[in-house]
C-alpha cells in the first residue's frame, strides 16, 4: 500500500510542475497586472486619447468658418482628415505611454534582479520575452481599441454638428483597428529596446528619440536640404509617421499595408535584436 503511494506521488508532482508556455504566459500576466504602473499607464492612454479628441472637437471652428478663414486654401481643405486628426491626436501621446510601459516591463526586472528568478524557472529565456511581448501587445491593443472607438465617436458626433461630414463607416473602423494595432506594436518595439539597453532611463530615452526626436530632426533636415528628395521619401517610413498612416491620416503616398509592414519591420528588428542579446548576455 505504501509502495503504491510512494510511486504515484512523484508522477503526480511532475505533472503539476511541468513547464509549459501557457504557464509562462500566465506568470507574465500576473506580473503585468500586479504592477501599479500598469493600471495608471492604461488609464493614461484612455484619458489622453479620449480627452484630446473631446478637446479638439469642441475647439475646432465650424467647417464654413474654417473654409472662409483659410482664404484660397479653403477650397482644398480635406475636412474628413480634420475629423480624423481630432479623433487621433491623443495617439501621439498614448504611443509614448505604452512605449514607457514596454521598457519598464523588462528593465524593471533587470534593475530589481527578478529577471534571474524568471530565467531560473525558464532557462531557455526566449519564452519569457515572448510571453511578455504577447501580454503587452494584447493589453495595449485592447485598451487602444476601446479608447480610440470612444474618441472617434466623440469626434464624429461633435463635429458633424459643425458641418464636417464623416460617418462611422468602414474606413473609420479600419482607422480604429489600425491605430490600436499600432499601439500594440509600439509596446513590443519598446520591449525590444528595453531588452537591448536593460536600463529604464536609457531605454525610455531611446524610445522617445525614435518616436519623437527622430521625426523632428528629419523634418528639419528636409527643410534645410530641399534637393534631398530621398530624405523626404525616407521620412514616410519612420515608425511614428507610419502610425499616423495606420490611424487613417495621410502619410505621403504610402498604402495602408505599407504603413503596417513598416511598423512590423521596426518592431521585428527591435524584438529580434533584444532576443538575441538576451540569450548571449548575463542576466
Amino acid at each position: 500500500m505504501s509502495t503504491a503511494t510512494a510511486t504515484a506521488t512523484p508522477h503526480a508532482h511532475s505533472e503539476v510542475g511541468r513547464l509549459s508556455f501557457v504557464r509562462v504566459l500566465r506568470s507574465e500576466w500576473i506580473k503585468l497586472r500586479s504592477l501599479r504602473s500598469t493600471f495608471w499607464t492604461l488609464v493614461s492612454v484612455i484619458v489622453l486619447v479620449v480627452g484630446f479628441a473631446a478637446l479638439l472637437s469642441f475647439s475646432i471652428p465650424s467647417a464654413s468658418t474654417l473654409v472662409s478663414e483659410s482664404g484660397p486654401r479653403g477650397a482644398t481643405l480635406d475636412l474628413n482628415n480634420i475629423v480624423a486628426t481630432a479623433a487621433t491626436f491623443g495617439l501621439r501621446f498614448a504611443q509614448l505611454v505604452v512605449a514607457v510601459l514596454g521598457v519598464l516591463v523588462i528593465s524593471g526586472e533587470f534593475s530589481t534582479g527578478m529577471i534571474r528568478s524568471s530565467f531560473a524557472a525558464v532557462p531557455h529565456r526566449f519564452p519569457v520575452l515572448a510571453a511578455k511581448a504577447i501580454m503587452l501587445f494584447v493589453v495595449s491593443f485592447v485598451v487602444g481599441l476601446v479608447s480610440l472607438a470612444a474618441s472617434w465617436a466623440i469626434a464624429i458626433s461633435v463635429m458633424s454638428g459643425k458641418g464636417y461630414h464623416r460617418e462611422f463607416d468602414q474606413n473609420t473602423v479600419w482607422a480604429i483597428l489600425g491605430a490600436a494595432l499600432y499601439l500594440g506594436l509600439v509596446a513590443v518595439f519598446a520591449l525590444g529596446i528595453g531588452t537591448i539597453i536593460k536600463a529604464s532611463a536609457g531605454g525610455i530615452s531611446a524610445v522617445v528619440g525614435v518616436l519623437f526626436l527622430l521625426p523632428i530632426l528629419v523634418s528639419i533636415a528636409v527643410g534645410l536640404l530641399p534637393k534631398a528628395t530621398w530624405l523626404a521619401d525616407w521620412s514616410h517610413y519612420l515608425i511614428s509617421n507610419n502610425g499616423d498612416g495606420m490611424a487613417g491620416l495621410t502619410n505621403g503616398s504610402l498604402e495602408p499595408w505599407q504603413n503596417v509592414l513598416s511598423v512590423v519591420i521596426w518592431t521585428a528588428v527591435s524584438f529580434i535584436a533584444g532576443a538575441i542579446l538576451l540569450q548571449r548576455r548575463d542576466a
